[in-house]
């Protein structure tokens, strides 16, 4: 009895510190994707409210998560579009295939590198969805999202758009400009705040280099708002991006 009870508490005890699993915000469905080197990846997709929808998949910046986009979301589902968030390696709630989740601040290079066969695990699950038309897709990326969106977007003609909010010329050994030859003649959306030097210099020099961009269009912001927290500090941003930018290049049907 007394072994039985032991044995009890230890599991209550386990599950009591065990971290809380972040619900889903109203209309998303909570999902985890397997990359193809054996991550679990954990998302949130909306479901658009019609059938052939084109989708965004969206990325966050270094040490945050999926929850960034959670206002964006509800907006891109409004205009007709799937969205799908996910948490990068070594973020959120994603885990290592031995079933760990180290701190970002201890990922190596190959890791970011790696984080490309994430959004390949995201763009796999929409191709799934018989709601999403997986042929046509848009990624919004923040700081190393942001590279990563024109890395992958550039080797994939499936991806019709990217939205790079403060881009670096190098982020980890992440280099967006190699690939934008690649990328061709299709729009490249550049966003960054003058004060956040890096991004700044990064996203003017990536403007000059994507010369076949079709357009290329770069907006700069006062102020040293990086990332994710542009849209948090301008407001009307995420309605730029949605109304004045995606329904303008990636149209839903109607």
């Amino acid at each position: 009895m007394i072994a039985r009870l032991t044995i009890t508490a230890l599991a209550m005890l386990l599950l009591c510190c065990m971290p809380a699993v972040a619900a889903a915000p109203k209309g998303a469905q909570a999902a985890t994707l397997t990359s193809s080197d054996g991550h679990s990846i954990a998302a949130w997709y909306w479901k658009p409210q019609k059938s052939s929808a084109p989708a965004v998949i969206m990325l966050h910046m270094l040490g945050s998560d999926k929850s960034a986009y959670t206002e964006m979301a509800g907006k891109l589902v409004a205009e007709g579009y799937a969205a799908i968030a996910i948490d990068l390696r070594g973020h959120g709630e994603s885990k290592f295939p031995d079933g760990g989740n180290p701190d970002y601040k201890a990922l190596t290079e190959s890791d970011f590198t790696g984080m490309l066969n994430d959004i390949r695990a995201a763009h796999d699950f929409l191709a799934d969805q018989p709601e999403v038309d997986a042929d046509r897709v848009a990624i919004i990326g923040a700081s190393i999202g942001a590279n990563l969106a024109i890395i992958y977007g550039s080797g994939d003609l499936r991806v019709r758009t990217v939205v790079a909010l403060s881009a670096g010329q190098d982020y980890r050994g992440l280099k967006p400009a190699a690939y934008l030859e690649r990328y061709g003649r299709r729009p490249l959306y550049l966003v960054c705040s003058k004060a956040d030097k890096y991004s700044w210099e990064s996203s003017v020099a990536l403007e000059k280099l994507a010369t076949a961009a079709d357009p290329v269009s770069l907006r700069v912001f006062e102020g040293k708002a990086h990332g994710t927290n542009l849209l948090t500090e301008h407001e009307g941003l995420d309605d730029t991006i949605v109304s004045g930018w995606l329904l303008n290049y990636l149209p839903p049907k109607r």
